[in-house]
């Protein structure tokens, strides 16, 4: 999905720019240039942001296996 129509940058370019540690929306601005020209698009990298600091793309937890005997049997 397109997040800037400015210059094109698309969610799947500020997810990787997240995921290499970016974490603020004017470091985003000045690495790919979204949000540069028109700035509506800064509330959409706003919550992609706050999206992945929120639920980090981490595997869910696992049961321990003290949990798993308990509950199985």
């Amino acid at each position: 999905m397109i997040i800037c129509q400015c210059v094109g940058v698309t969610d799947c370019t500020i997810r990787e720019l997240i995921a290499d540690g970016v974490s603020s929306v004017a470091e985003i601005t000045r690495r790919c240039g979204a949000g540069r020209c028109c700035a509506p698009c800064r509330d959409e990298i706003a919550a992609l942001l706050y999206s992945a600091a929120v639920a980090p793309h981490n595997p869910a937890p696992q049961p321990s296996p003290q949990h798993a005997s308990a509950a199985g049997g």
